[in-house]
């Protein structure tokens, strides 16, 4: 029965042994790889923060830009009505075929850059 308690005591040294190995090779790898991924992590939150802030100076110069075309528009329209003494339907008619006519270029335009590339 000691000799069975000797073999026994043996491979619970062994264990120990290798489970205090493995704790050390995991207590030296974990807080490096840990720390490395809070650096991405941050990394990343500030490139999103920068994209959204570029997102919003970009779509505030649009709604500014649209408001003022919108402004141009109904004077141009005012002015082909009051000055020039159109009908309201030949006004709006001209003002919708120049608007129409800009956009479809501006359509070819685009699918020309993207052909390019």
């Amino acid at each position: 029965m000691a000799e069975n308690d000797k073999g026994h005591g043996f491979m619970d040294i062994i264990k120990d042994g290798l489970g205090f190995i493995s704790q050390i090779i995991t207590a030296s790898i974990i807080p490096p790889i840990a720390e490395s991924a809070e650096v991405v992590m941050k990394n990343i939150e500030e490139r999103i923060i920068r994209i959204e802030k570029r997102i919003l100076r970009k779509l505030t110069s649009f709604v500014i830009l649209g408001v003022g075309i919108l402004f141009l528009i109904f004077a141009l329209l005012f002015f082909l009505i009051e000055y020039i003494g159109w009908s309201h339907t030949a006004a709006f008619f001209s003002i919708g075929i120049t608007i129409f006519v800009i956009g479809l270029l501006i359509k070819l335009k685009e699918s020309d850059n993207e052909s390019s590339r």
